[in-house]
């Protein structure tokens, strides 16, 4: 765990050799984020919602093998080509049902072909639903780079 991150929060960090454009064009685009915003090559995600300005919704179902799971929430910043702000809320029968937190994506462009993200995704109420998280931001933040 980096220093500056606390004990219930998942921070995770990756460099892509593509300009900033084009990694926040993934990102918010949903013709874009819909090829690779998963955990696994084995699950589907559908934009339902994708509202992308301060305030708007959004509304993500994912399709796992074993069931559906819809995801909510609202873009609280949107800084073109430099960061992200949104709440992250999941749906039942997702295990974390109802428990809101916060997702931080910060781009950084490093030279014109090469760009590094940060995810933070902060506010958890256990250790459990941290975990759980960690995971798939690891795993998501590598379907981007495969899909990029």
């Amino acid at each position: 765990m980096p220093a500056s991150q606390s004990p219930l929060e998942v921070q995770v960090t990756r460099r892509y050799p593509h300009p900033v454009a084009l990694v926040y064009q993934a990102w918010t685009d949903p013709v874009h984020l819909a090829r690779w915003f998963r955990p696994y090559d084995d699950v589907l995600l559908d934009i339902l919602a994708h509202d992308l300005r301060e305030g708007g919704e959004y509304i993500f179902s994912f399709t796992w093998p074993q069931a559906k799971f819809l995801l909510r929430g609202k873009f609280l910043t949107v800084r073109q080509r430099e960061c992200l702000i949104f709440t992250w809320t999941p749906e039942p029968p997702d295990l974390d049902a109802g428990k809101d937190t916060l997702v931080s994506v910060f781009f950084r462009p490093l030279n014109d072909h090469e760009t590094e993200v940060e995810v933070r995704h902060t506010l958890f109420p256990d250790e459990g639903m941290r975990l759980r998280h960690e995971g798939c931001w690891n795993s998501t933040l590598d379907q981007l780079w495969r899909r990029l």
